[in-house]
């Protein structure tokens, strides 16, 4: 309605557009790791980047998914254009992918021009515990720099380096947990660029995401569920989780701190 426009600026430019991510065999294995966590008729959440994109790619055989997302991507396009997503078992707004922003390609936008099946909504609705707490099997998938041997993500900055931001992600991991059968899920290659492991013994940036809020966590070489995990079990899991090369070390940077592990 137009009294709920403060301004409106007219202009001929062509909206931004961000291209997809690409990813490959890494990321598909990730992919494959969370095929577990994610039934028919779940509600998702996805941040961007390579892994949610695989992710989502590899969803295009589910029946009735749903999306309440702060942002959406193309991948999104390609769920609907498979028939994996119809929101036609959300628990609230039935039929309707809910998100907070468009982010993609020209394709992106020409799939929500005068889509009826898709609402935009502020934060204050698309991040609100309320709101997601009724949403049944809520998926909340989003990615990270590094995880700690307790758990605690880093999904902002290596170093001095300054890669990303909070965003929604703290919100939905909290807001998945009051989801009847929620799961938040943090996932991330074992290694980067360089080769160095991203399960590390210490954070190098800061604490995103606590490790009392974490529930699942995956990497190419398998999922470990944090929630419910005494210390010294998180520590083996994750450990678990990490490549093969770098396991004997973090290993022996746990038992420096926890002999028993």
């Amino acid at each position: 309605m137009g009294s709920d426009i403060s301004a409106l600026i007219e202009t001929d430019r062509t909206p931004v557009e961000v291209p997809r991510a690409p990813w490959g065999e890494v990321e598909d294995r990730i992919a494959l790791n969370v095929q577990h966590l994610i039934p028919d008729r779940s509600t998702l959440q996805v941040g961007i980047g390579a892994v949610p994109e695989a992710i989502v790619a590899s969803l295009r055989d589910r029946k009735d998914l749903g999306v309440h997302s702060g942002m959406i991507g193309d991948s999104i396009v390609d769920l609907f254009e498979s028939g994996a997503l119809t929101n036609a078992h959300k628990e609230i707004d039935t039929g309707l992918t809910v998100t907070g922003s468009l982010i993609g390609t020209a394709r992106l936008y020409r799939f929500a021009d005068h889509n009826k099946s898709l609402l935009l909504t502020p934060s204050s609705y698309t991040h609100a515990t309320s709101t997601v707490a009724q949403l049944k099997r809520f998926v909340s998938l989003n990615s990270a720099l590094e995880v700690d041997l307790t758990g605690q993500v880093n999904a902002e900055a290596v170093g001095k380096e300054y890669i990303g931001a909070v965003g929604g992600q703290v919100d939905y991991v909290r807001a998945s947990a009051y989801s009847e059968h929620g799961t938040s899920i943090i996932a991330l290659p074992a290694t980067g660029k360089k080769g160095d492991s991203r399960i590390v013994a210490k954070l190098s940036g800061p604490v995103t995401t606590s490790r009392s809020d974490v529930d699942v966590v995956v990497t190419e070489y398998g999922a470990v569920r944090l929630r419910g995990l005494s210390l010294i079990r998180r520590v083996r899991g994750l450990i678990s989780i990490a490549a093969p090369e770098h396991r004997e070390e973090l290993l022996r940077c746990a038992r420096e701190f926890w002999p028993e592990v």
